[in-house]
């Protein structure tokens, strides 16, 4: 295998090269193919091959390793992040968003940390216009789950359970999946956001959690400013605490069930691949490795390719695209 270092935008030459083909997507760690997608109507037509049981099964006996290991909620989350679906009752936010429109006081929202690992906001278009608050301590919790790194023993372990376990080597002294979602997912939302976010202190109280911190925060931030201050969460035990604090609030409910066939973009489609291989650590696309997570890392968005074929193919491509880039075409 011959390796390249992209970024997620050059992951779309990779796709050109391969779509006409069909492409499939798998977690070699698992042996699991997860999804095949074609061309159709300007975008990919993905049918979700994973189901819930199929990672059930995987995991019934990996019980003290399910902090590390990829879920089918991880996997959903993906497809969620990369707004390939959606909440399941956005339908209802549109309607509350009318309602809160009419407000003279006007309206800011603010996300919870759940709502910054799904990329709702920066992806959900009719919130495009809105002010954003997000309490510091949202922004604290993502920061501190961003450095739990791979010790030599957790790599060793994981080999003994996992399939292709020499994928594991690039891992060594790298994010765990819990660090990889916090850096690679919920810190671009909040870079994503932070041009149109006040960033406010939480007060200081003595609290049992984090999230009556974020809620009294709010409650303060409403009384001492004009617009309403709406909470948005797909923690219901958030909405508990709202409800007792007097604080708006909006709960989004989690999509539920398999997902079966579903439709992408090309911004949605490598979003998702960028997304599978960040969570996942290394997805397998046709005959290639892509690792999100691998020694040299330098950047947020950067991915390594092994390819199995078509490497000098990808590398022209890949040396006309950059050096295009290179000239600052304004359209």
């Amino acid at each position: 295998m011959r390796e390249l270092i992209i970024n997620k935008p050059e992951l779309q030459i990779y796709i050109n090269l391969i779509q006409n083909a069909g492409i499939t997507v798998s977690y070699p760690l698992y042996n699991l193919p997860l999804l095949s997608a074609r061309v159709h109507d300007q975008g990919y037509r993905i049918d979700v091959l994973a189901r819930e049981r199929d990672f059930r099964e995987f995991l019934k006996d990996k019980r003290e390793f399910l902090d590390e290991l990829p879920t089918y909620r991880d996997f959903k989350e993906c497809f969620l992040a990369s707004s390939i679906i959606c909440y399941s009752n956005v339908e209802d936010f549109l309607k509350k968003l009318e309602l809160y429109n009419e407000l003279t006081k006007g309206v800011v929202f603010s996300p919870d940390t759940n709502v910054l690992y799904h990329r709702f906001i920066s992806h959900f278009k009719p919130l495009g216009n809105y002010g954003m608050i997000i309490v510091d301590l949202v922004k604290r919790e993502i920061e501190n789950s961003m450095n739990f790194k791979y010790h030599p023993a957790d790599i060793r372990a994981l080999k003994r359970i996992l399939h292709h376990g020499e994928l594991l080597d690039e891992l060594h002294n790298k994010r765990k999946k819990k660090s990889r979602k916090a850096a690679y997912i919920a810190l671009r939302e909040f870079e994503k956001l932070k041009d149109r976010a006040i960033e406010v202190e939480s007060i200081k109280e003595e609290t049992r959690t984090n999230d009556e911190l974020i809620v009294k925060t709010l409650k303060r931030v409403d009384r001492e400013n004009a617009p309403l201050t709406v909470l948005l969460t797909a923690d219901i035990a958030m909405t508990d605490i709202a409800e007792l604090e007097g604080v708006e609030y909006f709960l989004f409910e989690y999509p539920h069930g398999d997902m079966g066939e579903v439709f992408a973009t090309p911004y949605q489609f490598r979003s998702l691949l960028f997304n599978l291989a960040a969570v996942f650590g290394v997805i397998q696309v046709n005959r290639a490795y892509i690792f999100g997570e691998f020694g040299g890392k330098s950047k947020l968005n950067e991915l390594k390719i092994a390819l199995r074929g078509r490497y000098e193919e990808m590398k022209f491509h890949l040396g006309i695209c950059r050096e295009i880039e290179k000239l600052e075409i304004k359209r």
